[in-house]
């Protein structure tokens, strides 16, 4: 009848109001029930204020309240009538807004909060950033938050992460696999470079703001990574005026360090910088029992200890420029030198079968290393009309590394024959470019398009040789050089239906590798690939506090660099580390579900995923008849993994706070390589509990870490438990605070582990760094210690939520 031209008549007319009256008055309960009232709080500068606090008031009665999220939106359920709305912030202005609601959902847009005098002229003081937050395709985890993370590096701040591990040696897993993609501020970067493991040891944790752990990521991320992505995000002070923090730490064993960050900003221009002085000597080492079986029966026996360690530096300057509050641009240098002298001394015993000793070695390694990492970043980015959401950005970056490591190798042995000196040459240079560009298109509030692409250049040289008494051992020199480029683009659509939002994307990447060993008469190796990368999440916003998400990508994880090197270590010459030029990369289906729950004090999340990957790279033992171990990576056939993962955050009282994670998976790898099955089930967990405890100005930490024993393709490894503790103390109006922590307080973080092979059988127990003592001082200057949180937002789909 909408469209129909009808006359009515005086009756039909009044019986029409008739029925629409009655049937308002139906419907009036239900009108009267909840109205939305939404909006966004920002400041003068248009930036979104999270935390803020919002209340209703009704004749003056407090009749609703929220707080807004990470991007500053908020919503309230008010019944219709007239309401007070009182907007509040630290160190801003509160504002009253009268408000009148009536059966249609009302939209306030921006509400700008002014900054106080005191925000602006002396201290700013800011809501305190919750431990952990939950956004749609990650996890954030605020670096400052955690007590113990107080002189760490970040190898030692990735262990403290829900469902992230680190072994004794500084490999980084995520979820039990150590294919996981690090970046540094969202892109690859020289701080990691070609040895991630040794890289994050000398990235200082008091120059990290926090650290995103993305177990699916969309196709706005590389594809590589079967695991996931940890994404590092360093400091960069944003506000206004001159404000910065000093630090200074000592420790036992030898831990020494000195660091600044600085910044000073206007309306138009922000400069930024960090200076981080550091110097340590980290003793370890263990011991091992090797058995072979064949022609001959033997054994034998190692200690190793180690002294490792020396001075490093990172500068990192830049500068914002703010051309119109639309269009900005960053620039910033990073430099890193480092000097480090590594000491390992090996003992080795030799048995015969009646396990009479017949022979004893000393082999002592003296390794001089020098590192340099230079890298300058360049970032445009330009809104696009009013709506802040439309923007276009683009990015470069140039990083050149060199890497020298010089060894001296004295071997003593009660076989005369054995009795030499050795010299290891390694040199390494690597350059990198990227360019990348991206856009963002909004239609409304949940509906978007995103596209970008990214172009990388890398070029790795390592020259690496071994003389013995002067001659040279051709066997274990070589020249290789990795070159490698990789073209993607990508397009997302994100759009909403009722309470379910959605996200599509596609990743398309070219990749064109190719190795050769320069020094050989060998045909260089070459691999071209273009692949297709699909993602899609889906959430469902259950009600006010539930949010069920469920996530599908692909991923692939190309050969590393260290895994295609010839060599990369002569340390120990009865185990030898030899790569495979001739891998090819893994690719992976990663299926996850996840639930997050809120309740006033509680959060907490499970969730299940599944991954299958084919072309699963595996390191292989094999040991030769002189007992020479080599372990070399090779493609082996399928793996499918399952697992269950848990959090749960709890605000026992306004001074007590508790985490635990867990999660539990199990791997099932089925494959062969030359007729030997090295099929593998392995059922493991990882979890961490930690409690916090505030009084009197200052905090108690207890964090505890589990490790569960795994089974490999070729052993097994015992479990692995830890324990850190943390106090810290606020004075000087909160302008300092002083924190002593004990890292692996029992000295248990060891790794004890079995390997099996057709003809032998060894155990080893490892520790590559003993328990650490650390008492670190920090003084922020025009910046207060942030204030307790105001407690986690929420949402899967909205970008933020907490615990």
């Amino acid at each position: 009848m909408g469209k129909a031209n009808l006359k009515l008549s005086n009756t039909n007319y009044l019986k029409t109001r008739l029925y629409t009256c009655l049937l308002l008055c139906c419907l009036l309960p239900g009108i009267l029930t909840a109205q939305s009232l939404s909006g966004r709080v920002v400041d003068t500068q248009g930036k979104p204020l999270p935390g803020a606090t919002l209340a209703a008031y009704s004749e003056g009665t407090l009749k609703a309240g929220t707080a807004s999220k990470a991007d500053g939106s908020f919503l309230l359920e008010l019944p219709s009538g007239r309401y007070t709305l009182r907007v509040s912030f630290i160190s801003f202005q509160s504002k009253n807004i009268p408000i009148e609601l009536s059966s249609v959902p009302k939209q306030l847009g921006d509400i700008i909060l002014q900054p106080t005098v005191s925000a602006l002229d002396e201290v700013t003081v800011e809501a305190e950033a919750n431990l952990i937050t939950f956004e749609q395709d990650k996890r954030v985890y605020n670096v400052s938050a955690d007590l113990v993370n107080k002189g760490l590096n970040a190898s030692d701040i990735l262990d403290n992460i829900p469902s992230v591990a680190t072994d004794v040696e500084g490999n980084v897993s995520l979820r039990g696999s150590n294919n996981v993609r690090i970046l540094v501020n969202g892109k690859p970067s020289g701080l990691i470079g070609t040895n991630p493991a040794e890289a994050l040891r000398l990235l200082q944790g008091n120059q990290i703001e926090r650290i995103e752990v993305i177990t699916n990521p969309s196709a706005r991320y590389d594809a590589e990574g079967e695991a996931g992505i940890i994404n590092i995000i360093l400091k960069k002070e944003q506000q206004r005026g001159f404000n910065g923090n000093l630090e200074a730490r000592g420790g036992y064993p030898d831990n020494y360090g000195a660091s600044a960050g600085l910044n000073y900003r206007t309306n138009k221009i922000n400069f930024f910088g960090n200076l981080g002085l550091n110097y340590n000597r980290a003793p370890g080492g263990g011991s091992s029992l090797q058995q072979f079986f064949g022609d001959t029966v033997y054994t034998f026996e190692r200690e190793r200890r180690q002294l490792r360690g020396g001075t490093n530096a990172t500068l990192n300057l830049g500068v914002d420029y703010y051309f119109t509050p639309k269009t900005s641009l960053t620039t910033s240098l990073l430099y890193r030198p480092s000097l480090n002298n590594n000491v390992v001394t090996l003992n080795y015993k030799d048995f015969n079968a009646n396990d009479a000793l017949v022979k004893q070695t000393e082999r002592i390694d003296d390794e001089i290393e020098r590192g340099r990492t230079l890298e300058g970043d360049v970032h445009f980015e330009h809104q696009i009309g009013k709506d802040k959401k439309h923007k276009l950005t683009a990015d470069f970056r140039f990083q050149d590394s060199d890497d020298r490591e010089n060894s001296n190798i004295a071997q003593s042995s009660s076989a005369a024959l054995e009795n030499f000196t050795q010299k290891v040459r390694n040199q390494e240079d690597e350059q990198n470019i990227l360019l990348q560009a991206d856009y963002v298109k909004p239609f409304g509030e949940k509906r978007s398009i995103e596209m970008g692409a990214r172009n990388t250049f890398r070029t790795v040289i390592n020259n690496f040789a071994v003389s013995q008494e002067d001659s040279i051992l051709e066997a274990f020199t070589s020249n290789f050089e990795y070159l490698e480029n990789i073209l993607a683009g990508y397009f997302i659509y994100n759009d909403a239906v009722g309470k379910i939002t959605y996200q599509l994307g596609l990743r398309s990447e070219y990749t064109d590798i190719s190795t050769a060993v320069l020094n050989r008469i060998e045909e260089p190796v070459e691999k071209q690939y273009l692949n297709f990368f699909p993602s899609a999440f889906v959430t469902y916003d259950v009600n006010k506090t539930s949010d069920v998400q469920l996530s599908y990508s692909r991923r692939l994880s190309r050969p590393s660099f260290r895994s295609l090197l010839p060599f990369s270590n002569f340390s120990d010459n009865r185990n030898i580390f030899q790569g495979n030029p001739d891998l090819d990369p893994e690719f992976t289906d990663s299926y996850e579900m996840g639930y997050l729950h809120y309740w006033p004090k509680i959060t907490f999340y499970a969730g299940a995923y599944y991954r299958h990957r084919t072309g699963v790279v595996a390191r292989i033992i094999t040991v030769d008849s002189t007992g020479v171990s080599t372990f070399l990576p090779v493609n082996l056939s399928v793996q499918d993994a399952y697992g269950l993962e848990f959090t749960y955050s709890h605000k026992l009282s306004d001074w007590w706070q508790a985490n635990a994670n867990l999660n539990i998976y199990q791997a099932i790898t089925v494959g062969d390589f030359e007729g030997i099955d090295y099929g593998n089930t392995n059922f493991s967990a990882q979890g961490r509990v930690s409690s916090q405890w505030d009084f009197w100005e200052s905090s108690l930490q207890v964090n505890a870490n589990l490790r569960a024993p795994r089974t490999t393709p070729q052993g097994t490894q015992k479990g692995i438990y830890t324990l850190n503790l943390a106090w810290s103390k606020d004075f000087l109006n909160r302008n300092a605070t002083l924190t002593f922590s004990v890292n692996d307080l029992f000295n248990s973080r060891r790794r004890q582990s079995t390997s099996r092979g057709l003809n032998f059988e060894s155990t080893s127990d490892f520790q590559w760094r003993e328990r650490q003592f650390l008492l670190t001082f920090s003084y922020r200057i025009n910046q207060q210690k942030k204030r307790p949180g105001r407690g986690g937002n929420r949402g899967f789909g909205n970008d933020e939520g907490g615990m």
